[in-house]
């Protein structure tokens, strides 16, 4: 039917009857109805796939997905999907036990974990994008899909924290914006400047900004109570907890928030933007001592989203680049009034359109963040929501505009490559100089050209085709390297940031 609000709810039958049983999967399968029922109530037409079906395949012309790790095969089916039916939403049922994510080429790997320790960049962004299967991440610039994954417990057989999370999406909604809106936002103190630089650029919000030390990780139920988080602290793999950090020479880290300790203070209904490392990554609590992630601690709690990194993210100390911007971005969006699908997708649009070219850090902070959330969710009003949360017939006219956008930038944007010259074009001696500081002896230094990837790409790459020198530079003792980032382009004065790991 012509002018329908589709959105396409995708899982993996055989893989959850695998992992929760027949019994499981029926829970699960009820709560989708529920789901489906109320969306409809919005104004939403939902159809449920299962990847795994034959049956299911044949309705959008797509290969049914016969091992469940297959994140290609995935892909392809999700690809099909939006050819025929144009889904407003995508929504993932499940984390990667049931439909995985793209394992992406890390730009900045050297091979040396003591550099950037991800070999790879586990993502969803591919699934957002037009362009075809690749596991090169600088090939998915220009998003043009609303999407969202509501994800499991990673190795847990019980299915409660699935259900609950689609409980939440089920019965979530649309109300006014606070005006001025209420943020609860966390930093290390290390990091204060730049954090309190992002939230002074969110419109019309109000809260203290708390550091850690000494805030934390112990907070009351009133500072959880604002329906926005921005968080800006430490994150580790499989770590349940973020950490503080009280200044540039003191690795003490006090622990700022704790897994185990959000359930007892998470309000409903927030939405969480985090910096952090691998704050929205996916793992088994048994790696954890049995404890979840901070995610799917305010997850299961009932927040309506969380847009975090898989891996390892960057940025400066006392500025804004990389994830500080694309975090920030997200929130403006939602507090603007979108869904968090329509704000993943518009934020992601705008951080690439906010660099005059992608070098390697822009890239992974592109497709590193991931939103956990159903996208359809709309947590503030906007002019294209009836007072009763409804959405309008404007939902299918900003997909229009956003695929057109996304389709621009794939073809446009100018991207470095995905691996390095053979040899650097940038010399320690002339690194240090834009440095103003000593470059530790044997530092590698790594150059990327670059390109847009469209209609005349050699002519505009040998002449105005800027370049990216990336470095890590060694700190005292085993505390993370810091990375610098020299960027080049003609007609420009050099450009150098140097960011540290979040």
């Amino acid at each position: 039917m012509p002018g329908q609000v589709i959105k396409v709810v995708l899982t993996n039958r055989g893989a959850a009857k695998s992992k929760y049983g027949a019994a499981g999967w029926t829970k699960i399968r009820s709560s989708l109805t529920t789901l489906s029922k109320t969306d409809k109530a919005h104004g939403i037409t939902t159809r449920l796939l299962c990847v795994d079906s034959a049956t299911d395949a044949k309705k959008v012309g797509a290969t049914k997905v016969t091992a469940a790790a297959d994140a290609q095969a995935l892909k392809e089916f999700v690809d099909r999907v939006f050819a025929v039916w144009k889904p407003a939403y995508l929504l993932l049922v499940g984390g990667p036990d049931l439909l995985p994510q793209v394992q992406l080429d890390n730009p900045l790997w050297t091979g040396n974990p003591d550099d950037d320790p991800d070999r790879f960049i586990p993502s969803d962004l591919p699934y957002a994008c037009d362009s075809p299967y690749s596991t090169s991440a600088n090939q998915f610039r220009g998003p043009t899909r609303v999407i969202g994954r509501l994800p499991d417990l990673m190795a847990d057989t019980a299915p409660t924290v699935l259900l609950s999370l689609l409980a939440t999406a089920a019965h979530a909604t649309t109300t006014k914006r606070p005006n001025p809106a209420p943020v609860f936002a966390v930093s290390a103190k290390v990091w204060q400047t730049s954090t309190q630089l992002s939230v002074s650029k969110l419109a019309s919000v109000t809260g203290s900004l708390h550091t850690s030390p000494a805030d934390g990780p112990t907070w009351a139920k009133a500072a959880f109570a604002a329906p926005i988080h921005f968080i800006n602290c430490h994150g580790g793999d499989s770590d349940p907890k973020f950490y503080g950090q009280a200044s540039a020479t003191n690795w003490n880290l006090p622990t700022a928030l704790d897994s185990a300790l959000v359930g007892g203070v998470a309000a409903k209904a927030t939405v969480v933007s985090a910096e952090c490392c691998y704050g929205a990554a996916h793992w088994p609590p048994s790696s954890a001592g049995g404890q979840r992630s901070v995610a799917m601690s305010y997850l299961a709690c009932g927040a309506y989203g969380f847009f975090g990194a898989s891996t390892v993210a960057y940025g400066p100390a006392a500025a804004n680049d990389y994830a500080d911007v694309l975090a920030r971005l997200f929130l403006e969006q939602v507090l603007a009034g979108a869904s968090l699908g329509r704000a993943a997708l518009t934020a992601r649009q705008q951080f690439v359109q906010g660099q005059s070219f992608l070098d390697p850090t822009d890239i992974k902070t592109l497709t590193q963040f991931d939103l956990l959330a159903d996208p359809s969710v709309q947590p503030f009003a906007s002019a294209g929501t009836t007072a009763q949360g409804t959405v309008t017939a404007g939902v299918l006219s900003r997909r229009d505009v956003a695929s057109a956008i996304g389709g621009a930038l794939q073809s446009s944007v100018l991207v470095s490559a995905a691996v390095p010259r053979s040899r650097a074009g940038l010399t320690s001696a002339r690194l240090a100089s834009l440095l103003g500081s000593a470059v530790p002896p044997g530092t590698q230094i790594r150059t990327f050209d670059s390109s847009s990837g469209g209609p005349g790409e050699r002519g505009l790459a040998a002449a105005l085709a800027p370049v990216a020198h990336i470095a890590f530079l060694p700190t005292r003792g085993r505390r993370p390297k810091s990375l610098v980032v020299v960027r080049e382009e003609p007609g420009s004065p050099t450009q150098v940031r140097l960011v540290v790991r979040r």
